[in-house]
């Protein structure tokens, strides 16, 4: 079979590989679609911690496929599609415990610390199938579409972290496709208004098109005025600039709500934060980090629902030979979410 392999910084290498088999627990999959995250973008530049030592690994966690080999009773059916919840733990930790097991003390996630779906076949193995990762679609679903599930998990963590709800209003940092996401669940929601802060031009046009009420570039005093006196009631940083966590206690409201959804670069990168502002204005500052199976199968249901739709995300869908291309156009900051398609 063909995959892409890590072989350094800047060298994503299509190659042969042989085909996996099932043991015993296991299930194996063919790859019908892998949309690639800017988690694969700092795989594939070098800079990911979990591939420093992961020269040979496969790469891709946002993944539907085929059912194509089992190993013995393991709740999959030959020919069934299923999306894949990347993320899986030790079962005994006590994130684990209580359900979240993407802060599990020894976190495993496909295409992360272990062979990945940017390739024709991939592995699944028995712990990862005995916790449930696996997720049956329905007939007739875009698995290219169903893919987006597991970004769009992620920002839901971080939406129901802020109780957005009616009457809202909610300022977004970032417009690239988790910004997006957060625009369309904030919609959902039923926010009086979204606004999203994003410098460049093109996407802040996008974020309009997904159901922002107002979008600005980087100029603070604009977003003050459109947040308006009483400030926002949920701020949420889908970017990872210190600036904009420092800023968005700023904007919020008495009893807002914080998101610092995007991490900061580990580069010694830090911010300074005005904790006053939190302890008067009695702000609730949060931070969410990955997916669990549950926000997935919750993601899964708003998109095969259609109460939100992933397609328009959708910048390309390339084959496997065409890695190269894919990245570079998911890297370029022209496109939205780009698709291989093994």
């Amino acid at each position: 079979m063909k995959a892409l392999v890590y072989r350094g910084p800047g060298a994503l290498v299509v190659e042969e590989r042989p085909k996996p088999h099932a043991g015993e627990g296991e299930v194996v999959l063919h790859v019908d679609a892998c949309s690639i995250c800017g988690t694969d973008l700092r795989v594939a530049s070098g800079t990911h911690r979990a591939y420093a030592n992961g020269l040979g690994r496969v790469p891709g966690h946002e993944v539907v496929g085929t059912v194509v080999e089992v190993g013995g009773d393991v709740g999959a059916k030959l020919g069934e599609q299923v999306f894949v919840a990347p993320n899986y733990g030790c079962g005994h930790c006590r994130a684990c415990r209580r359900g979240l097991v993407n802060l599990c003390e020894d976190l495993r996630a496909i295409g992360i610390t272990e062979d990945g779906a940017f390739a024709e076949y991939m592995l699944l193995r028995r712990d990862l199938v005995v916790q449930g990762n696996l997720i049956k679609l329905a007939p007739g679903v875009d698995p290219d579409e169903a893919a987006l599930a597991e970004p769009l998990a992620c920002a839901l963590r971080g939406s129901r972290a802020c109780h957005t709800s009616e009457e809202d209003i909610v300022v977004v940092y970032g417009a690239g496709p988790i910004g997006l996401f957060h625009v369309c669940l904030a919609r959902l929601a039923g926010a009086a208004a979204i606004i999203v802060c994003e410098p460049n031009a093109e996407r802040r046009e996008r974020a309009l098109g997904f159901g922002a009420t107002e979008a600005f570039g980087t100029d603070f005093g604009e977003l003050r005025r459109a947040v308006g006196h009483d400030g926002a009631d949920v701020v949420i940083v889908a970017t990872s600039v210190a600036s904009a966590q420092r800023e968005a206690l700023q904007l919020a409201a008495t009893s807002g709500r914080v998101n610092f959804f995007a991490g900061l670069p580990r580069d010694g990168s830090s911010v300074e934060l005005d904790t006053n502002l939190v302890h008067y204005k009695e702000l609730v500052v949060t931070g969410t980090t990955g997916s669990t199976n549950e926000s997935c199968r919750a993601a899964l249901d708003l998109i095969i629902d259609g109460q939100l739709k992933t397609a328009p995300l959708i910048s390309a869908r390339m084959g496997l030979a065409s890695a190269q291309k894919a990245f570079d156009l998911a890297g370029s900051g022209q496109a939205l979410k780009v698709v291989i398609e093994p």
